[in-house]
Order: structure tokens, then sequence, then C-alpha cells
């Protein structure tokens, strides 16, 4: 009986060990993936010789996924996610719409003229102030340990990225004029 016991707990325990891995571990890997492809993509367009309009590519990217949601909910068995059900909508729900739009103007805005590893590092030095602020405004959980191991790697990278900048290859323009 006691066998049977420890071989029903280490069953669940590789049941659980995957479900970490395909639920939690893999698709946090496959967006940041996606994300840092997304931003060295926009970066690519916003910056450069032929650098489009910061406000012209936030538009694209909200008619793409304003098509998408569209697509989703005609294509969804759900029906309370039909695109004609705005019954409960009220006039402060135009809130957060408004925001979000503002939010991507001002994120194509600084990957525009900071770039998409800036912009990171200002999105990890807002996490750690905001995680600062929630451990001391809510003093019944207080920093753990999880937020001391976040705040130590996001400085070390900063750290890391601050002390070797990248430098940009020398063109054969450039290292004629360096010789003469």
């Amino acid at each position: 009986y006691p066998l049977l016991q420890k071989k029903m707990l280490l069953k669940k325990t590789v049941e659980v060990s995957s479900k970490h891995l395909t639920h939690g571990v893999a698709p946090v890997l496959l967006a940041s993936f996606l994300s840092g492809l997304a931003g060295a993509l926009s970066q690519k367009n916003l910056q450069g010789s032929n650098s489009r309009n910061s406000y012209f590519f936030t538009m694209e990217l909200c008619m793409a996924t304003t098509i998408m949601l569209v697509i989703t909910s005609l294509t969804s068995s759900d029906s309370s996610s039909s695109p004609t059900n705005f019954e409960h909508w009220t006039p402060t729900t135009i809130i957060p719409i408004l925001t979000n739009a503002a939010g991507g103007i001002l994120v194509g805005l600084v990957t525009k003229h900071a770039g998409s590893v800036k912009k990171g590092f200002a999105l990890i030095f807002g996490l750690l102030i905001s995680g600062i602020l929630q451990a001391t405004l809510k003093s019944d959980d207080g920093l753990q340990k999880e937020h001391i191991i976040g705040g130590i790697l996001a400085s070390i990278s900063l750290y890391l990225h601050g002390t070797n900048p990248y430098v940009a290859p020398l063109t054969t323009a450039d290292a004629k004029k360096k010789k003469e």
C-alpha cells in the first residue's frame, strides 16, 4: 500500500512538472521571443534611412489587431463575444480604450527615438519601481525572494548593457578615413 502511494505521488509529480513546462516555461519563452522579434522589426521600420511615420505605423498595427479580433469574434462559438454585443457598455468603457491607444502611440514614439532595447530597460525599471512600491505599500506581503532575484537580474542586465555598449563595425569608407 505505501509503495502504491509513492508511485501515485511520483506520477502526479511528473504530470505537474510536464504541465509546468507546457503551460508555464514554454509559453513564456515563446512570448519573449516573439516580443523581441516584434520589437526588432518595429525598430527597423521606425528608424533608419527610410523610416516610417510612427503614428501611421501604430494605426496599421491597430487595424491589424482589429481585423484579427473581428475574425476571432465571428468564428468563435461563444455568442457573448459577438462584435455587436455592446449592450453592457457605458460612457466610461471608452476610457481604457483611449488610454490603450495613447499608450500604443507612446510606445511607437519611444521605439522610434530610443529603440526597443532602451524601451525594454525602461519597462524593467518601471516594473522594479512598481514592485518596490507594492512591497512597501502592502506591508503584509513584503519583498519576497522572487522580487529580490528579479531585481538583481534586472540590475545586472542594466549594468552589462551600460558598460558594454554596442559598437558598429567599421565600413570600408570609415576604415579608409581612419587610415588617413
